[in-house]
């Protein structure tokens, strides 16, 4: 099951079961689809996890400045467009 109708059929069963008059039978079947969603959410966290990696920087501690500022200084090309902001 593609992950667009996994989320689509948890939320019909959601509302099924958050509705007035709710029975019994949809709560079950609510909870018996979570036991898949949690699993798709495993999945994506795992895929996902070092995509993404926050640096932590003390800006209290000098060699964090300095490791920055070296960073900083680098003239490695990057194919990026630069920005001079000098009175023409």
């Amino acid at each position: 099951m593609s992950d667009d109708a996994l989320i689509a059929l948890a939320q019909h069963r959601f509302g099924q079961a958050d509705r007035e008059g709710a029975t019994h039978e949809d709560c079950r079947q609510l909870r018996d689809i979570f036991p898949a969603l949690l699993q798709r959410l495993r999945e994506k966290v795992e895929l996902t996890r070092d995509l993404v990696s926050i640096e932590y920087v003390d800006l209290r501690d000098p060699k964090d400045w300095e490791r920055l500022a070296a960073a900083a200084n680098k003239n490695e090309p990057d194919d990026q467009l630069q920005l001079a902001l000098t009175h023409l």
